[in-house]
C-alpha cells in the first residue's frame, strides 16, 4: 500500500495500472468521523486527519464525506493549493467516472462538464488573478468616507453646552454604517482569498485589519461560518445563514416534528437542537412584519458570535487568537468613545442605531440571495447523479442592477456566479453573468433566476408570510426543552 501512495505522488494523482480500486460503496463507508474519505478527480483521498485543520470549518469537510467532491475542491481551492495538500493522502482511484459526467444523455451530467469546462477556461485565461490595486483603491473609498463621518461627527460637538448636537452627527452616523457596509464587502473579498494572487497570511492581516478593527466582525469566524454556508446552501440542518429560530424560518422544514425531540431542526453547525416553541411561534409568525425592524439591530448578533468565536473556539488561539482579539478591541475602543462623546443618552443611542440600521442594508442584501429559494433536509450533491452546480443555481438568485449601482452591492448582486465560481475575484462577477446564463438556457431542468432589489425584496417578504402562516399550525416544543430555558438557568 505505501508503494501505491508513493507512486500516486510521484505521477501527480493519475491513474496508472496497479492501483487500488475503490467503489462508490466503499467510499460511502467513510462519510463521517473516525474516518472520512473524498473524490477528488476520480482519485480517492482520506482527508481524517484535515478535518481539524480546515481553515474553513469541520463541517466543510463532514458534510461531503463518503461522496465526489471534484467540483466543491475545484472551485474552491487553486489546484496547486488542494494538490500540495492531499495528494499524500491518495489511498486509491474510484471505480467508473467522476462525478455525474457518465452519460452524455444525462442533463446534469450535460450541463457538469459545461460549468468545468467553462471553470477551466477561467483558470487557463487569468480569471482567478485577482486585480489587487481595485482592492486598494475600494478599500481607500472606504476610509475616505470614514474619514467624512470623523469630520461630521467632530464638527457636531462644537456647539455650546446644554444645546442639542447639530444634525451632522447623525449624518456621520449614516456615514458609519455605509463605511461598515464596504468594508464587509471587502472583507468578503478577503474571506474567499479573492484579494492577492498569493500569501495567505496577507489574506488574514489585511481580513483583521478590515474585518475585526473597522467592523468588529471576526475574520477567522467568519470564514468558519461562510465556507459552510457555501458547502451546504440552504440546508436547514447544516446552513448557518439560514438558521434563524427563534426570530425567522424561512422554511416550514424548520418546524417539522423530530421524533424525540419535538417540533423544529437539529444544526449540525451549532451541535444543538433549535426548537419551535411558544416563543418562537409568536416571533415566526410576525416574521414578515419584523424582518425589516430585526434587520436594523441584526448586528449585534454578529458581534456577539464573533467575540464568542474569538473567545473559545478550539480554532482561534495562540498568535492567531491575539491577533483576533487586539483587533476586536481596537474596534471597540473607537466606536465605543464615539458613542461616548455624543453629548446625551437619547443622542448615543440614536448615533449608535443609524449606523447599526445603515449596515442593516448588507443583511437585507445577503438574505435576498437564498431566503425564497429551494431548502433541502440534506446536501443535494452528496447524492449519485446530482450536480454541485445544479444545486447552487437551485438555491441561490441574483440581483439585477444598473454597472453604477455595483458600489451599493458590492458583488452580492452576484450570488448564482459566486457561489459556482466562489474564487472568482469581484470585479469579473459581471463579465461572466451572459456565459452562465447562456449555458443554463441550453437546459429546461435548472433556472438561472434574478430579478430587481426591490422585487426581490418583495418576494422574499411574501415568502416570509406566507411561511409564517404555516407556522401557526406547527406543533410546539415546551419552554422548558429550550436553548433559552437552559441558558437562563445555566444547564450544561
Amino acid at each position: 500500500m505505501e508503494k501505491m501512495v508513493q507512486s500516486a505522488d510521484e505521477n501527480g494523482g493519475h491513474r496508472s495500472p496497479g492501483r487500488r480500486l475503490i467503489t462508490r460503496d466503499e467510499l460511502k463507508q467513510h462519510s463521517s468521523l473516525p474516518s472520512i474519505w473524498i473524490a477528488v478527480n476520480n482519485g480517492v483521498y482520506d482527508v481524517t486527519r484535515w478535518v481539524k485543520y480546515h481553515p474553513g470549518g469541520e463541517a466543510a469537510i463532514t458534510n461531503v464525506g463518503g461522496r465526489d467532491a471534484t467540483d466543491l475542491i475545484n472551485q474552491f481551492h487553486k489546484p496547486e493549493v488542494w494538490r500540495k495538500k492531499i495528494e499524500s493522502w491518495y489511498i486509491g482511484d474510484l471505480e467508473g467516472c467522476s462525478g455525474s459526467s457518465s452519460s452524455s444523455n444525462d442533463p446534469s451530467a450535460a450541463i457538469t462538464t459545461e460549468f468545468r469546462q467553462l471553470g477551466q477556461w477561467l483558470e487557463e485565461n487569468g480569471w482567478y488573478i485577482p486585480d489587487t490595486m481595485y482592492f486598494v483603491r475600494k478599500t481607500l473609498y472606504a476610509l475616505l468616507m470614514f474619514s467624512a463621518a470623523l469630520y461630521l461627527f467632530f464638527d457636531s460637538l462644537s456647539v455650546d453646552e446644554g444645546k442639542p448636537p447639530k444634525y451632522t452627527l447623525y449624518l456621520s452616523s449614516f456615514l458609519i454604517g455605509l463605511f461598515w457596509q464596504q468594508s464587509n464587502f471587502i472583507g468578503h473579498d478577503i474571506g474567499h482569498s479573492s484579494v492577492f494572487s498569493k500569501g495567505s497570511w496577507k489574506h488574514r492581516l489585511f481580513g483583521n485589519f478590515v474585518g475585526n478593527a473597522f467592523t468588529g466582525l471576526s475574520i477567522s469566524w467568519w470564514k468558519h461560518s461562510h465556507e459552510t454556508h457555501h458547502v451546504t446552501t440552504n440546508v436547514v440542518s447544516h446552513d448557518p445563514d439560514i438558521q434563524h429560530l427563534p426570530v425567522f424560518a424561512i422554511s416550514n422544514k424548520m418546524f417539522k416534528y423530530v421524533s424525540g425531540k419535538g417540533a423544529g431542526i437539529f444544526s449540525s453547525y451549532w451541535d444543538a437542537f433549535m426548537p419551535f416553541n411558544q416563543i418562537s411561534r409568536f416571533l415566526v409568525c410576525y416574521q414578515h412584519v419584523l424582518y425589516f425592524p430585526i434587520m436594523t439591530v441584526a448586528r449585534v448578533n454578529l458581534h456577539a458570535q464573533s467575540l464568542i468565536f474569538a473567545l473559545t473556539h478550539a480554532k482561534c488561539k495562540g498568535v492567531l487568537k491575539m491577533l483576533e482579539l487586539s483587533n476586536l478591541l481596537v474596534f471597540y475602543s473607537w466606536w465605543g468613545y464615539l458613542v461616548y462623546l455624543c453629548p446625551t443618552w437619547s443622542s448615543r443611542l440614536l448615533f449608535w442605531y443609524i449606523a447599526n440600521a445603515t449596515v442593516g442594508i448588507i443583511h437585507v442584501q445577503i438574505c435576498l440571495s437564498h431566503f425564497i429559494m429551494e431548502t433541502f433536509d440534506e446536501v443535494q450533491y452528496q447524492k449519485d447523479g446530482e450536480s454541485y452546480f445544479e444545486y447552487q443555481l437551485r438555491t441561490t438568485l441574483d440581483v439585477d442592477c444598473s454597472r453604477y449601482m455595483d458600489w451599493f452591492h458590492g458583488g452580492l448582486q452576484y450570488q448564482v456566479i459566486h457561489h459556482l465560481y466562489p474564487r472568482l475575484p469581484r470585479h469579473r462577477l459581471r463579465s461572466l453573468r451572459h456565459k452562465v446564463q447562456e449555458i443554463v438556457n441550453k437546459y429546461r431542468h435548472v433556472q438561472y433566476k434574478h430579478f430587481s432589489f426591490l422585487y426581490a425584496n418583495i418576494l422574499t417578504l411574501k415568502h416570509m408570510r406566507d411561511i409564517a402562516k404555516e407556522a401557526a399550525k406547527g406543533k410546539l416544543v415546551p419552554f422548558k426543552d429550550t436553548l433559552i430555558f437552559e441558558g437562563l438557568n445555566a444547564i450544561g
